[in-house]
């Protein structure tokens, strides 16, 4: 059996994982709405918002390719499963 840890480790172990997940909020979920069909959307089809685009490229919740039209972005499976969550 493993011997017990002190209540402020834990907590502070606590607090260690909750920092490393990501925030995911209501920007978020509105930028990702109209990528729920999983297809290639346009950005000039989406909301001008390029702090909320970034932090869902870097969280890895939207992927982004460059097309001969422009740019194109589409949701990740880590996307859909965080725009699924209840709030």
């Amino acid at each position: 059996m493993e011997a017990e840890r002190p209540l402020e480790t834990i907590r502070q172990d606590i607090g260690r994982q909750e920092k490393r997940r990501p925030i995911f909020n209501q920007y978020h979920r509105q930028l990702l709405d109209p990528l729920r069909d999983r297809d290639w959307v346009s950005s000039s089809k989406l909301p001008d918002h390029p702090g909320t685009t970034l932090a869902l490229l870097r969280n890895g919740w939207m992927e982004r390719r460059s097309t001969g039209e422009g740019v194109e972005y589409r949701m990740t499976e880590a996307g859909l499963t965080e725009l699924s969550r209840p709030r």
